[in-house]
């Protein structure tokens, strides 16, 4: 697995959560599923690396990555990572030019905890 520093590792998380859009999400629970269109580029994706970044990000509390249904299913504390947070986070395949302010916005999140 690799080692990021905090920017690194979010710079890593939202390359790959673009991938995704939003399949169903209600307050602390979110599942996203793959675009069909990038299932090929999420195949080149080291599933251990990929764990190892969520499991980085303060407030989620447990996921699920289901790699048949091309699947993700994270829960997470909407104290820390506020729903709206998640809205934004599943809608950067659709407005890809948020993905600095998102940047910014969780960086203040690791940098509190």
């Amino acid at each position: 697995m690799k080692s990021f520093n905090d920017e690194e590792l979010l710079d890593e998380f939202l390359a790959h959560v673009k991938y995704f859009k939003i399949a169903h999400h209600v307050m602390g629970r979110i599942r996203v599923k793959a675009l069909l269109s990038k299932v090929k580029k999420l195949s080149g994706i080291d599933k251990m690396d990929f764990e190892g970044i969520i499991t980085r990000i303060p407030g989620i509390k447990d996921y699920r990555v289901n790699m048949k249904a091309f699947t993700v299913v994270i829960e997470y504390d909407p104290k820390i990572l506020p729903y709206d947070l998640w809205q934004d986070v599943g809608e950067l395949h659709k407005h890809p030019l948020r993905a600095e302010s998102l940047k910014e916005r969780l960086l203040g999140i690791l940098e509190s905890k």
